[in-house]
């Protein structure tokens, strides 16, 4: 059996010792698998060391839980074995440094998946922090788009579609002082490249740091990429992103499904027509057909939105253009270059809107349509549009999962795993799902079945108790408070109400729910960041305060609210999307006609995917604590969609009478 001796005060420690805690018992020092007693001999005797049995222990930066070695080697079992591993733990678990140390510990490259700039950055934090460990053995690049890497103003602050085109006259045309050419190896970049870096560099030696990464993407150990990157084969072609032999984690995930959607979805609108036609007449081409998608598109979109099938959907067009639409996307494609190189010459931005257009008819053509329906809708400042959308989001993730050696699908928010791994085409995944890190005693749920927002009993004086039972609740929780609501018109008619019932009062032109000051969630970034700010200074205050916010809304995905900024997070009902939206309805016939009640069983998880986001805003470590309050008696009958680790500890009722 193993052994292994401390470099520092020659200690000598058990597997069972070390595999406990890898600081040594004598004077401290942490140890690793070079450390173990038969490397030692073997590199006296000049044999080859083997590898270590538990590889992924060696990178892991720090000192593990027992709940982070239990999914540490179940992610090992699943990607050594070549299959997708679907994994809910909650925030703050530790998920991808634990993932990451898995992975680089199999040998293969690494395709990580993010939504967002911080889950970027925290990413390439916790590759340098293994790299601390192994003496920088690793690279890691994050790819981005223009937007956010390019330095040349004249195509920086251009919409994406746009700084495509921008970019590529400016490099013909000589007109970007930034190589987009060079020999990486003579570079001497850094093993982990942030955007920061990536900017630095790219002024300092006059280099596009956009195509830096690009070209550094190449050769690294760890690739990080927006889902839509990796979800959309032409932007993967562009970027030379290669998905098969390697290993994909997407970090998370709850959203996969619509990211999905979204990646094979488009639309076409009629100031797109308009602009398409236009560019036609330029170079002397009849606008016959784009007149007539219009003349379409103004007769089928009216006041409320309408849906079509996509099979029906590709006759009409057809039938409008009086043509194939594969034979018309063949005529037109020269076109576009044609109208591009118009532009140029006259020193314009070669935008082609009729590109656009093509792109969608391509679509329109291409795809399965059984799997896709047409929504005739007007935009919100009255613009007719037709929608192109994708119902089934595993033709655009089971492919890419197919196509990887192995993949880690993972969030906090996927219960049940087994439903979400059926939306996503991935039914033989391995699902797993994972207990908080934080001590038992310190998170705790009530459930109050006496209340519910469902329609037929959202009435002011449902709201009125709603906030009797809420002021009460609140007096127990120190410092921060969420509230979350199902919609934000729902959240200020409560407020009304609880300011009119004596709940809530106005002193000093601030409201407080008792002593508790109130802030309400911003509606713009900038706002809501003043608003955060200023709460978060209160909650740590000994008076506290209260935040409300909104289900889906920017408070609850991405924004971590540890310590005294959320000791009791409440959830007034739940946010079930709109049954009578046709969209939503045709999202759940067409999962019915998968497998019955696929539908139904996707509608609750919508709702509860958003609910469970919100409560995971206030775990972020093994000591910090909160409360969860479910306001609504649908927590009680469709528990088992609630996360695991909310609900862990079992759900109390809370019981309240008028004299409590």
């Amino acid at each position: 059996m193993s052994s292994f001796v401390c470099s520092k005060c020659g200690r000598l420690h058990t597997l069972e010792e070390f595999r406990e805690s890898r600081y040594c018992r004598e004077c401290g020092k942490l140890m690793t698998y070079r450390d173990r007693a038969d490397i030692n001999d073997a590199q006296k005797t000049g044999a080859e060391a083997q590898p270590p049995k538990d590889g992924f222990l060696d990178l892991f930066p720090y000192e593990p839980y027992a709940e982070q070695l239990e999914f540490m080697k179940d992610v090992e079992t699943a990607l050594r074995g070549g299959r997708v591993m679907i994994a809910e733990a909650c925030n703050g678990f530790g998920k991808t440094a634990c993932a990451l140390a898995v992975a680089l510990s199999l040998g293969r490259r690494v395709i990580y998946a993010t939504r967002t700039h911080g889950q970027v950055r925290q990413v390439l934090h916790e590759v340098q922090q293994i790299n601390k460990r192994v003496e920088g053995e690793y690279s890691a690049v994050a790819l981005a788009s223009r937007q956010n890497l390019c330095l040349n103003d004249a195509c920086r602050r251009l919409p994406t579609f746009e700084a495509v085109e921008a970019c590529r006259v400016l490099r013909q045309t000589r007109r970007c002082i930034y190589r987009t050419k060079f020999a990486l190896q003579m570079l001497e970049l850094p093993r982990v490249l942030t955007a920061r870096r990536l900017i630095h560099y790219g002024k300092e030696r006059g280099i596009c740091p956009y195509f830096l990464s690009r070209e550094a993407a190449k050769d690294s150990t760890v690739v990080v990429a927006p889902y839509q990157y990796i979800f959309n084969e032409s932007i993967r072609l562009k970027v030379g992103l290669e998905i098969e032999g390697k290993i994909l984690i997407f970090d998370e995930a709850h959203n996969a499904d619509k990211i999905g959607q979204e990646v094979l979805s488009d639309t076409v609108s009629e100031r797109g027509l308009r602009n398409a036609g236009r560019e036609l007449e330029m170079l002397g081409y009849s606008p016959d057909f784009t007149d007539a998608l219009l003349d379409y598109l103004e007769g089928k979109v009216q006041e409320g939105p309408m849906l079509k099938s996509g099979p029906d959907f590709h006759e009409d067009l057809e039938n409008a253009v009086g043509d194939d639409l594969s034979l018309l996307v063949d005529f037109y494609g020269p076109v576009v270059d044609e109208i591009r190189e118009y532009k140029i010459s006259r020193g314009q931005v070669p935008v082609c809107y009729l590109n656009g257009l093509l792109k969608f008819l391509s679509l329109v053509d291409s795809s399965e349509g059984e799997s896709y329906v047409a929504i005739y809708r007007r935009s919100s400042s009255g613009m007719r549009m037709i929608e192109y959308r994708c119902l089934d989001p595993s033709l655009a993730v089971k492919p890419v999962i197919e196509s990887a050696s192995s993949a880690l699908i993972m969030s906090g928010t996927l219960s049940p795993l087994g439903h979400f791994a059926e939306i996503l085409g991935l039914g033989d995944a391995v699902c797993r799902t994972y207990p908080a890190i934080a001590k038992p005693e310190n998170i705790r749920a009530y459930v109050d079945t006496s209340v519910s927002t469902r329609f037929q009993e959202r009435n002011e004086e449902m709201l009125r108790t709603y906030g009797e039972r809420i002021s009460r609740l609140a007096k127990e929780v120190p410092n921060g408070i969420l509230i979350f609501f199902p919609q934000r018109a729902l959240m200020k008619q409560a407020l009304k109400v609880w300011l009119r019932s004596g709940f809530i009062k106005k002193r000093g032109g601030s409201l407080f729910l008792g002593e508790k000051r109130v802030f309400e969630e911003g509606r713009s970034a900038r706002e809501n960041a003043e608003v955060v700010s200023e709460y978060k200074r209160a909650a740590k205050t000994v008076e506290g305060a209260v935040l409300m916010a909104v289900f889906r809304g920017r408070n609850s995905e991405g924004i971590n609210f540890p310590h005294e900024e959320a000791r009791g997070i409440f959830n007034i009902g739940l946010p079930y999307a709109d049954y009578k939206d046709p969209v939503v309805k045709a999202q759940i016939d067409y999962l019915n006609k998968k497998k019955p009640r696929l539908g139904n069983l996707w509608y609750v998880m919508d709702a509860f995917r958003a609910a469970n986001q919100a409560l995971g805003r206030g775990i972020r470590h093994r000591n910090d604590w909160c409360h969860f309050y479910l306001m609504d008696r649908r927590y009680a009958t469709h528990w088992r969609f609630i996360s695991r680790w909310a609900v862990e500890n079992g759900i109390e009722e809370i019981r309240m009478n008028r004299d409590s």
